[in-house]
């Protein structure tokens, strides 16, 4: 199968929750190119919102002209090709994470905060390779990305927090909260993200979320509606992962995006 025959349909909605008076989630979303991020700001004062806003715009603006530079004509590739097209994006989404993670942490010191502190923000987010049937997935923090495949969802990534650690070492002791991260960008001068390719198959459906959903709504329920028969139109899922959220306390922000990728008639 010619995987320029597979497009990505994608929505996304973001909503403030019922506790908190700002929004500090922010979302990019750019189907034409295969591209959806999700960051989830933190800092409060210190400017989460900018820190979210800044990792968003920083990494969708390298990875757009990356995209722009490496296509192939439309012809087919060679799996020798494909591999090598995504290695170089993969190193491209490392450069893009960085690159926010540099600004952010620039804008901290400008402010006159020390390491550590100031604003900071989560990142999740999925690339189509162009010209190929992967898609690179990368993340930093705890906001999630999870497949649809065959009616089975999957976490794709690992939240980079303490509690997970706590979950990794055996449950020992008393555990931590749930919400404090041991990686995201801007808080330090460096950040290593999680990177992964994965291959592409005719409708997958991807869910990238802040915290504000997985944090309050259980995977098994997010996993029914998600498989709800016959489908719902996305939009409507967004609403009512967003409205289950709320009904819970919605404590936190809620961003989430739905993105399938479906075959393209010849």
């Amino acid at each position: 199968m010619h995987s320029a025959l597979i497009d990505m349909i994608a929505v996304g909605q973001t909503d403030v929750g019922r506790v908190r008076s700002r929004n500090e989630d922010s979302f990019h979303l750019d189907p034409a190119h295969g591209l959806a991020v999700i960051c989830d700001g933190m800092g409060g004062h210190a400017g989460g919102d900018i820190a979210s806003r800044t990792a968003v715009d920083v990494v969708a603006a390298v990875i757009a002209s990356q995209d722009h530079a490496c296509g192939h004509g439309g012809r087919t590739l060679s799996p020798a090709e494909e591999e090598r097209a995504a290695a170089d994006a993969a190193s491209t989404v490392r450069s893009a994470v960085v690159a926010a993670n540099r600004r952010i942490n620039a804008l901290n010191r400008q402010r006159g905060f020390a390491e550590g502190r100031g604003m900071g923000t989560t990142l999740v987010g999925l690339w189509r390779v162009p010209g190929t049937g992967r898609v690179v997935v990368f993340h930093a923090g705890d906001s999630r990305l999870y497949r649809l495949r065959h009616g089975e969802l999957r976490l794709l990534t690992r939240d980079h927090s303490l509690y997970q650690v706590w979950l990794d070492n055996g449950r020992r002791g008393q555990a931590p909260q749930r919400n404090i991260i041991v990686r995201a960008l801007g808080t330090g001068e460096q950040v290593e993200p999680d990177i992964a390719v994965h291959d592409l198959q005719p409708d997958d459906l991807y869910l990238l979320c802040s915290d504000g959903l997985t944090g309050i709504v259980p995977e098994g329920l997010i996993q029914r509606i998600l498989t709800q028969q016959p489908p719902p139109a996305a939009e409507d899922v967004c609403t009512k992962l967003i409205d289950l959220a709320n009904g819970a306390g919605g404590p936190d922000n809620i961003t989430l995006i739905l993105a399938r990728f479906v075959l393209v008639p010849a």
